[in-house]
């Protein structure tokens, strides 16, 4: 398993990318702390997350959206709201304040 710090894999992902596809785990580190790994996706749903999903699923952890996908082409089209100072994020952020949440 090759280790990497963040300054090698920022410079050098082409080079570690190839040796993932080749079957190697790359550890980054940050300060010598692992903080990710880069490894080869399974060909078997690859990149789906179907079997983990499906094991999440029946143990009750999540449940599947229900309705009709978004329409993205109808949200973006949508009219955004302009921004006054009575409907800024700021305010609702001091309101919230001023209530004590």
């Amino acid at each position: 398993m090759l280790i990497a710090n963040i300054a090698t894999a920022k410079n050098e992902l082409s080079r570690l990318l190839r040796r993932v596809k080749r079957g190697e785990c790359v550890i980054i580190t940050d300060r010598n702390r692992p903080v990710a790994q880069l490894q080869p996706i399974s060909s078997e749903g690859a990149g789906t997350g179907s079997a983990l999903l499906d094991e999440l699923h029946g143990a009750g952890v999540l449940t599947p959206p229900s309705g009709a996908a978004l329409d993205l082409k109808a949200f973006l089209a949508s009219p955004v709201p302009k921004l006054t100072a009575a409907n800024a994020l700021s305010a609702a952020v001091l309101a919230e304040r001023e209530e004590g949440r």
